[in-house]
């Protein structure tokens, strides 16, 4: 069976734990700085370069949360791979894989609470996609994304408050057992410290700036490619959350089924990373993420 080997499956876990504590710790001391309302992107801007340290703890900040979710998905992805499900319940599945669902979107809030231009398109396909969903559409955007004044303050509670709150509760259980060592959170930390001193961050692109190419975050541009050839709510809506239910419910199913599923799933994983990577390297109007 595919699969990393015994000592990165043990390292992996307990590495992006510590990420993620470090992302915690960043993200706390950047709130105190932070104002959801008015001119984000300026007050963003603040932070980075007028705020002692601000650009240095938003490195931290971002590059934290992005190890503590690639590395959470290449957790996902070994126990997939070594068919570990077959031995979970679907509960016990979906305590894995809900979480991981979760820091996708804490990402995504992140990626908004930017303010800047690319910020805001991504908020703004987003509440559109909202909107087409039947009947609940505009109820659910009540929920999570507004327009005008409050465009950031509903991502802003999610990033800051509701999303890591839930985020602790459903791993609350791995915590103790990753936690076992401090070694892992001192390597981690000090490995963060020098990539946020020495690497700079993506450049942030003022709101009204005149640029023809805006690009979501690294994870959303598949769905960016599939936007510009499919229905909002089949790309964004409908295609990933039947992507996910069968992709929690693989451990309810049984002998060949489950191993035609095992292989659907990853054939569309190879199939949406290679609309990431085209994504990437060939998406050249924004109108694909505005539609």
């Amino acid at each position: 069976m595919m699969g990393i080997n015994h000592k990165m499956s043990f390292c992996i876990p307990r590495i992006s734990l510590s990420a993620l504590l470090v992302c915690f710790i960043s993200g706390i001391i950047l709130t105190c700085q932070y104002y959801p309302f008015g001119n984000v992107f300026r007050n963003v801007e603040e932070i980075t370069t007028v705020i002692p340290y601000g650009f240095f703890f938003r490195r931290l900040h971002y590059a934290s949360g992005q190890l503590f979710v690639i590395l959470m998905l290449i957790h996902i992805v070994d126990h997939f791979m070594k068919r570990r499900y077959k031995g979970f319940s679907v509960g016990k599945w979906a305590g894995l894989v809900i979480p991981l669902i979760i820091c996708f979107f804490i990402l995504f809030t992140g990626y908004i609470l930017k303010g800047d231009k690319e910020g805001i398109y991504a908020g703004n396909i987003f509440y559109n996609i909202l909107k087409e969903i039947p009947v609940a559409g505009e109820t659910i955007t009540r929920f999570v994304i507004r327009p005008g004044e409050m465009f950031f303050w509903l991502p802003y509670l999610y990033h800051v408050f509701f999303l890591p709150i839930l985020l602790i509760f459903l791993i609350r259980d791995h915590i103790n057992n990753w936690f076992s060592q401090a070694g892992f959170l001192l390597f981690t930390t000090a490995g963060l410290f020098i990539y946020s001193l020495l690497v700079r961050m993506p450049m942030d692109i003022p709101p009204h700036a005149k640029i023809e190419l805006v690009k979501g975050p690294w994870f959303f541009l598949g769905i960016q490619v599939c936007l510009g050839v499919l229905p909002p709510i089949v790309a964004g809506i409908a295609a990933p959350l039947i992507f996910f239910a069968i992709l929690l419910l693989l451990p309810g199913l049984k002998g060949h089924l489950q191993k035609a599923v095992h292989y659907g799933i990853i054939f569309l994983s190879l199939f949406y990373t290679f609309l990431v990577i085209f994504g990437y390297f060939f998406i050249k109007h924004s109108w694909v993420l505005s539609r």
